[in-house]
């Protein structure tokens, strides 16, 4: 089989290598096609903090069970899944807590670990998911939404007015993931109009433009005085999570859901001062996982049209580089085998 191999930054290898054996505890996948994320072109660009080269990139996954070990329940031959890609010790305090996003010792296939990007993988089934009837993109995306998801409920926005800001694809997820929790009204804000004109397709309540206003005034304009019960961080840059801690009223809630690349200094009198509750958020747990699938299935998250580009994965070079010259153009690319 062939498998892709991150060597160094901008450095991709097509690798020969072997099927995988699978244990009596295992099932083999046949991979179709996984999507390329922030996170696997922050390691395109040397700049993810948390990983070392090389690497078999990719976490974000459709696949097939095409072999069964014996002592597996509950799959069978053909079955359609997607993969929550978190491998955690079980041990540590967060895994015995149930929060074992939050390991201690937390690894992430296809960044710490071999990933997605080859033909077949052997897994124990604990980290798989059905995707029953959902296609190809569709069951790809699972895992990003399964960050929406996620950062939706550590938000806790049921009935709360929310901000997303930033409209990429997971300011994008968040945001319908808000809806589809229960929240009262959404507003996502970035400065490109093609993403938030798709926002507004999504069924977005709220899509604004921030290129010249201020967050502030985009949130007090659509909310009034109330403001944003809560706002999420998905652009992660210096000057959205500024810009954030200046829009928040006393006692709001800041969701940091957006993979920062450097130290940000704040002003945390601002904090103090409003009693602002700020939240940090990793990924997601396995009822995220399942509470995305079943938005998916039943029409709650709106995914058509998500998936922008489709290239095969021996043009995955080409395929990083179509993203590094046309990321405003570009919601989701997938790689196909």
């Amino acid at each position: 089989m062939k498998k892709t191999c991150l060597k160094a930054p901008y450095q991709f290898e097509r690798i020969e290598s072997p099927v995988p054996e699978i244990s009596d505890e295992q099932v083999l996948l046949a991979i179709r096609q996984i999507g390329i994320c922030a996170s696997d072109m922050q390691m395109y660009h040397g700049l993810h903090k948390y990983m070392t080269f090389p690497v078999v990139f990719g976490h974000e996954a459709a696949a097939t069970v095409c072999k069964v070990g014996k002592n597996v329940k509950g799959f069978s031959e053909g079955d359609n899944v997607t993969v929550e890609p978190q491998v955690f010790c079980g041990e540590c305090e967060p895994c015995r807590s149930g929060f074992y996003n939050v390991c201690e010792h937390l690894k992430v296939m296809g960044v710490h670990m071999d990933g997605f990007a080859c033909d077949y993988y052997a897994i124990k089934p604990m980290y798989l998911h059905h995707a029953y009837d959902l296609n190809d993109d569709y069951t790809a995306l699972i895992e990003p939404l399964a960050v929406g998801i996620g950062s939706a409920r550590r938000g806790n926005v049921k009935n709360k007015t929310v901000c997303v800001v930033g409209a990429g694809t997971i300011g994008n997820l968040v945001a319908q993931s808000a809806k589809a929790l229960g929240a009262e009204a959404v507003l996502v804000t970035d400065i490109k109009d093609n993403k938030l004109d798709y926002a507004k397709q999504c069924g977005i309540d709220y899509a604004v433009n921030t290129l010249d206003k201020t967050l502030n005034d985009v949130i007090t304009d659509t909310f009034g005085a109330r403001k944003a019960d809560v706002i999420i961080d998905c652009a992660a840059t210096p000057g959205s999570i500024l810009s954030v801690l200046q829009a928040a009223r006393p006692r709001s809630v800041i969701v940091i859901t957006g993979n920062f690349k450097v130290p940000v200094e704040i002003e945390i009198p601002l904090i103090q001062r409003q009693e602002i509750d700020i939240l940090g958020h990793m990924m997601y747990r396995r009822i995220d996982f399942e509470e995305a699938i079943q938005a998916a299935r039943d029409g709650r998250i709106h995914l058509k049209d998500f998936v922008t580009q489709h290239y095969s994965m021996g043009s995955v070079a080409e395929a990083f580089r179509f993203i590094d010259e046309n990321s405003d153009n570009v919601m989701k690319v997938m790689l196909r085998n």
